[in-house]
């Protein structure tokens, strides 16, 4: 049986090997952009769980949302 791959590794692995080449990279870069802005705009309350803590959620999706528009707004 094949060792699971690290979460790093799944992801370089869906930016580097796709049968649609880069386009693959472009999904995946407007699904994080999309997904951390929906997270950052949320409120923390509503995220809390036995296992999550909401405000750790919304930081981490403001944190995510600002390196990607630095990445992405880069001349």
């Amino acid at each position: 049986m094949a060792k699971r791959k690290t979460n790093i590794e799944a992801v370089v692995d869906l930016m580097s090997f796709s049968q649609y080449g880069v386009l693959a990279q472009l999904f995946v870069i407007d699904a994080l952009v999309k997904v951390a802005d929906r997270a950052a705009k949320a409120d923390p309350a509503t995220l809390d769980s036995p296992m999550l803590s909401g405000k750790a959620w919304v930081g981490v999706a403001k944190e995510i949302q600002f390196k990607l528009n630095q990445h992405l707004n880069q001349q």
